[in-house]
């Protein structure tokens, strides 16, 4: 299902229609941030639900090896067309693809991990903790709460457990969404250090940075 939602998104976009959700946004300025604070020795990273490829750019400028997964073919294209051909660009759905483990010392998921039930979203969280190196960054954003009460795409949805709900009109019509309060995420990322969870109020998302211990 995401797969053919997200694809259909990106090749309307392509047409000349909306760029719907993040697809058009610059860069996050909490990323930019946090890029300028932090150090990374390796500067190898991995960009989860890459999209239009616009992060893995400005990583790939700034001296990273880069590599990225996106469950949309088209949003794939678009990202081997923006980078140098030694980026690992690849079509696969984030909760099936295997993550080699230590490998990366920065590992982004911006507007993505969502998409999804809480349980397959909690394995990719394990997944992604074993595949960086000891000190390894995380910068990931996931929707808050408060964000199927403010969300355009939620005014009518389905509940399909506590937190995971599920669009019945737009263009994310049928896809699973789900929403976390700041304590769930305190939980979720207690294995990290530095953790730091900031809302962006705009979109109701919470961002967040942290280390691998």
């Amino acid at each position: 299902m995401k797969d053919t939602v997200w694809d259909n998104i990106y090749k309307d976009y392509l047409a000349g229609g909306k760029a719907w959700a993040s697809i058009n946004d610059a860069l996050h300025p909490e990323f930019l941030k946090f890029m300028n604070e932090a150090s990374f020795p390796v500067k190898n990273a991995l960009d989860i639900g890459c999209g239009t490829g616009k992060y893995l750019k400005f990583l790939q400028e700034t001296g990273f090896t880069v590599s990225g997964i996106d469950s949309s073919p088209s949003a794939i294209q678009m990202s081997k067309e923006l980078l140098t051909s030694d980026a690992n660009i690849q079509v696969a759905d984030m909760y099936e693809y295997q993550i080699s483990v230590k490998t990366y010392d920065f590992i982004i998921s911006h507007c993505t991990l969502h998409h999804g039930i809480k349980k397959d979203v909690v394995k990719l969280l394990d997944q992604i903790y074993s595949a960086l190196l000891p000190d390894g960054s995380i910068f990931i954003s996931l929707p808050s709460n408060e964000a199927q009460n403010h969300w355009i795409m939620m005014s009518e949805h389905e509940t399909l457990e506590d937190g995971t709900c599920i669009p019945l009109s737009g263009p994310e019509k049928g896809l699973a969404h789900s929403f976390y309060s700041r304590n769930e995420l305190n939980h979720l990322f207690a294995s990290y250090r530095n953790l730091k969870i900031s809302l962006d109020a705009k979109d109701s998302r919470w961002i967040i940075t942290a280390l691998k211990r």
